[in-house]
């Protein structure tokens, strides 16, 4: 599952975003896009999908949450195309840099 970090630019921290924003700021505006409610996504051992925002696009589950200081975490479940997922969470870099003002960067972080 790959994972990304999406940071300010300079590593300053990010202005607020309020939860009732998620949906317009983190999903990409290219895609259809659903959110995907507490518990929607649970796999039969009882995990499920976590993050502050979660929604699918296409066959993808993306998990964004607000971590450490100047980070977002993004996870993506079942990105068929090798290239989905980073334009996925590029899409949503450029998005939350426009909604805050901030210029943004993705690094991914794991496989």
């Amino acid at each position: 599952m790959p994972g990304y970090m999406i940071t300010t630019a300079d590593g300053s921290d990010w202005p607020v975003v309020h939860r009732r924003d998620f949906e317009a700021v983190l999903q990409p505006r290219s895609r259809e896009c659903t959110v995907v409610e507490p518990g929607e996504n649970e796999h039969e051992d009882g995990d499920g999908a976590e993050g502050d925002h979660v929604f699918r696009t296409g066959g993808a589950v993306v998990s964004a949450s607000w971590e450490l200081a100047g980070v977002w975490s993004v996870h993506i479940e079942g990105a068929a195309e090798p290239g989905t997922a980073e334009s996925i969470v590029s899409e949503m870099a450029r998005q939350l840099g426009e909604a805050t003002g901030q210029a943004a960067r993705h690094h991914r972080i794991v496989d």
